[in-house]
């Protein structure tokens, strides 16, 4: 298993790796990958016991509120639906999410199920441009990462970076 930087992701695209995105379907819905195989390594936590509603809430009021992200938990169907929409294992593969520690995860559950090559973005889809990836809507897929108040608030490097672009084209 090795890293591969997002500028390499073309080039690795272009010799026929797959791209396996292991976001949530949620991140994914706000900047999916042209041509990418979506299979979510965790899932939205919806368990409606006490425990469960206190997990939430308590994500909800910290992280969640800034990020616009829900607690999850593992999907247990993650390896079954990889062999469903992969099923061989000498498919070249990069795997990524968007920071890079659950794509990393995944890398390790593939490589124990037998995968022969696998690799992980570095860095994840925060550490590429739009000039790395295709998105389905055309828009940076930095984006995917971006929900609650920094997005409301335009706080977010992606943002910044749009708005100084836009002020240097007037």
């Amino acid at each position: 298993m090795k890293d591969v930087d997002a500028r390499e992701w073309r080039a690795l695209e272009a010799k026929g790796w797959v791209l396996l995105d292991v976001r949530p379907k949620e991140e994914v819905a706000r900047a999916a990958v042209k041509n990418s195989i979506n299979v979510p390594l965790f899932m939205v936590d919806d368990d409606p016991s006490l425990a469960g509603r206190l997990k939430q809430l308590t994500a909800a009021a910290t992280i969640g509120l800034w990020s616009g992200d829900a607690h999850t938990k593992m999907n247990p169907a993650f390896m079954s639906d990889v062999l469903a929409k992969l099923p061989d294992k000498s498919t070249p593969l990069v795997v990524a999410c968007q920071k890079g520690r659950r794509s990393l995860m995944a890398c390790e559950q593939l490589v124990r199920a037998g995968y022969t090559q696998v690799s992980w973005l570095l860095g994840g889809f925060d550490a590429a441009t739009k000039e790395d990836m295709d998105t389905v809507s055309g828009v940076d897929i930095r984006y995917g990462g971006i929900g609650g108040l920094s997005a409301m608030l335009g706080m977010t490097e992606v943002q910044e970076e749009e708005r100084a672009r836009e002020r240097t084209m007037q």
